[in-house]
């Protein structure tokens, strides 16, 4: 046989080979997860769900992608608008509504329904997913609950002879006493900055006790006498009981005067719990309950989070995989143990370290306490969220004498109600 010939039948041999490789071996599908809070104290637990996930779904790889709090929400806003969003991402609940609503999610009921382990989720967390829009279908499945409560340091109550505040006159009572201002020690940490009327709403509902968003006449609560008198007193400590620097504190800042030993209490959820305890370690920092409200309840502002899929993925089934994986009992039991929150799942909330943990048993107490009651806050409506973030430099001008409290309160009420209106109007909807 001549050479010719011989290399002739050993190109058309490699060539056979490589297309057996290329057509016997099936192609991987990618999907694309993006991470709405990345950060050191929660990437690192999440990359490893996903590798676990890539591992036991060899014909699936997932791309981890890490978007910081703070421009996460336009991110996604820009992604959507260029068609150009990911597979499935993590939301806030505040999010859902206007996602839903402008057809860039899908509803996941046809897969939840078909779940061997959807009872395990607590029927109240996807009863309150399906309530943010009109068609109550469900547009995220949740997979962490978040409560807010007061962080303080009991090394230091404990120096001062005080007991975490019990009653709302003892909550200003302990920051005055708290504060030292020779040794840089401030009773509170006020965040003034990115998220402060989130977090004032909160306090303000609690401090009132007001169970209910709107009356029946439908007129946003936000402006209640209650509400007028505690940001009369909360407006009072900054500055005196508080650093100066509070005014423009995000989460961060607010959450380093804390573990940098500047300020002896904070308000934030159960979330920030892993940052507390990688600085000060345990003991140093201990959880304490919202006092009763002055109208005899003890109300709380809970928030959900969870997954997503978007509606241009191409991979819908392989999309709720993922997101069924990253709400499985074996990864919330992980994912929730390992950032200090609470699972979204029942047969999770009866594994022992929930118990174990004191900020978490604290919440399980508070809220099978029958004075406690949850305020259901609107985030159906689309512009809930951005109306929030509007009002935060006018809430800085109250912090500095430049707004009056009332004004900023009635602003705040108007605005909720025309978002309302023109969400009753656009979707035919009546208030409950």
């Amino acid at each position: 046989m001549s050479m010719l010939k011989k290399t002739g039948i050993l190109l058309v041999c490699l060539l056979m080979i490589g297309a057996s490789a290329t057509f016997g071996a099936p192609q991987k599908i990618k999907l694309t997860f993006w991470d709405e809070n990345a950060g050191p104290n929660r990437t690192p637990y999440l990359q490893e769900l996903i590798a676990r996930f890539n591992k036991a779904n060899p014909s699936i790889e997932v791309e981890y992608v890490g978007l910081p709090w703070s421009s996460a929400k336009q991110k996604i806003d820009v992604a959507i608008a260029a068609n150009s969003t990911p597979d499935v991402s993590g939301v806030s609940t505040n999010w859902v509504a206007e996602f839903a609503l402008n057809g860039s999610i899908l509803p996941l009921d046809p897969y939840f329904e078909k779940a061997p382990d959807r009872k395990q989720f607590a029927p109240v967390h996807i009863q309150a997913i399906r309530d943010l829009v009109p068609d109550k279908k469900l547009y995220e499945l949740p997979n962490t609950f978040n409560a807010n409560l007061f962080w303080y340091r009991p090394d230091w109550f404990k120096e001062a002879g005080l007991r975490p505040p019990e009653t709302w006159d003892e909550f200003f009572n302990v920051i005055a006493k708290m504060t030292d201002k020779s040794k840089n020690r401030y009773g509170y940490s006020i965040r003034g900055g990115s998220g402060s009327v989130n977090n004032l709403e909160m306090l303000l509902y609690a401090y009132s006790g007001l169970t209910e968003y709107f009356d029946k006449n439908g007129k946003c609560t936000i402006n209640h006498p209650l509400h007028v008198e505690f940001l009369k007193r909360f407006v009072a400590i900054y500055g005196k009981y508080t650093p100066e620097s509070d005014i423009t504190n995000g989460y961060k800042e607010m959450v380093a005067n804390f573990d940098n030993g500047i300020a002896a209490m904070i308000m934030h959820n159960i979330g920030s719990y892993g940052e507390h305890m990688q600085t000060l370690g345990p003991g140093k920092f201990a959880a304490a309950a919202f006092p009763v409200g002055k109208l005899g309840k003890r109300t709380a502002i809970t928030a959900l989070k969870g997954y997503v899929i978007y509606k241009g993925t191409k991979y819908p089934a392989e999309s709720w995989k993922l997101v069924h994986f990253l709400s499985s009992a074996e990864s919330q039991s992980y994912w929730n143990r390992m950032i200090g929150q609470l699972p979204t799942r029942l047969d999770v909330m009866k594994e022992s370290w929930v118990a174990q943990a004191q900020h978490l048993r604290l919440m399980g107490e508070v809220f099978a306490d029958p004075k406690s009651v949850t305020l259901k806050n609107p985030q159906h409506l689309p512009d809930y969220n951005a109306i929030l973030t509007r009002l935060e430099p006018a809430f800085q001008e109250v912090l500095l004498g430049k707004r009056s409290v009332e004004k900023f309160l009635d602003e705040w009420a108007v605005s909720i109600e025309k978002a309302q209106a023109e969400y009753d109007k656009v979707f035919h909807k009546n208030k409950k």
